[in-house]
């Protein structure tokens, strides 16, 4: 596998100009993407059609909408593997913290020599478990609290 620096290219912000041509795009495919529908899209000037699938069309409109905030955009492919310090950015936490989680078992890597690499894949795993984890200790504190009759 490839390092996540060897796959991806900075992140892109939009222009003021962009930022304008994306923002009426997004409005002309917001309908289509809440629908989910396939469409093809027809080139001016030439005999060029190209047919998008519908979860692509919903992709497209939501890189269109943050470019039109002026949202910086990055595509990361999912087998795509960060290093300690990346996946400590991408989980705004600290990079001792994410080696520790390695080192118990909590998120899985590899060593690449010294090095550690997360799967993209396991990240996005491990955080949506993390927030699941969370939402599940806040209702059962809420319950406990209607328990006691605290509220």
């Amino acid at each position: 596998m490839l390092a996540l620096l060897d796959q991806v290219r900075e992140p892109v912000t939009a222009t003021e100009t962009e930022a304008v041509i994306a923002r009426k795009a997004a409005e002309r495919l917001q309908a289509v993407a809440e629908a989910q529908q396939d469409i093809t899209i027809h080139i001016e000037g030439s005999r060029v059609a190209v047919p998008l699938p519908a979860r692509a069309v919903e992709l497209m409109f939501t890189v269109l909408s943050a470019m039109a905030n002026g949202q910086p955009i990055s595509v990361i492919p999912q087998q795509a593997e960060l290093s300690t310090k990346q996946a400590a950015d991408f989980l705004n936490v600290s990079r001792p913290f994410v080696v520790k989680l390695i080192d118990e078992g909590s998120l899985p890597a590899r060593k690449v020599n010294r090095h550690r690499r997360i799967k993209f894949a396991d990240l996005v795993a491990f955080e949506k478990k993390s927030q699941s984890d969370r939402m599940d200790a806040l209702a059962e504190m809420a319950r406990e609290t209607r328990e006691l009759e605290l509220e």
